[in-house]
């Protein structure tokens, strides 16, 4: 029992310092991405960024749920209700930033919540980026088959 919680720690301490530098250097980079969307005018690599790195993020905070998944027996499954209801709604707000500044003849207007989205800053594309990459190894079971 020791030896096993001796070993978690080890694997949890390990995962956090992969994080925190994963989060430093990523910081590091979208701070020089958007100096050079500063000095070019060109947005795109920022924004891209801007919405990609939290739920980057999120599938590094899932990841430890998937490997404790993968230690289990038993049929893989897919919770298709939590994927929708969470997932759809909160992809969709995380994207909303690259569908405005895309190239497609849309205005905000024409989004669903897009006016209220674009004008509120980062913080609601960066919780949804976070909660949808985390909930991508959430909505995952495994159902243990009895015979």
């Amino acid at each position: 029992m020791k030896k096993l919680l001796s070993n978690n720690l080890f694997v949890y301490l390990g995962f956090l310092l992969i994080m925190i530098l994963v989060f430093i250097f990523g910081l590091k980079y979208q701070q020089y991405l958007q100096l050079e969307a500063q000095k070019t005018y060109q947005l795109q690599a920022s924004i891209v960024f801007s919405v990609l790195f939290p739920m980057f993020i999120g599938v590094l905070l899932g990841l430890i749920r998937l490997l404790d998944l993968m230690r289990k027996p038993g049929e893989w499954k897919i919770n298709w209700i939590k994927l929708c209801i969470f997932g759809i709604p909160s992809l969709y707000v995380s994207l909303v930033p690259l569908l405005y500044w895309s190239s497609l003849p849309i205005s905000y207007y024409d989004l669903t919540l897009g006016y209220l989205l674009i004008t509120s800053g980062t913080t609601p594309h960066t919780i949804c980026g976070l909660i949808f990459g985390f909930l991508l190894f959430y909505v995952i079971e495994r159902k243990v088959i009895e015979r």
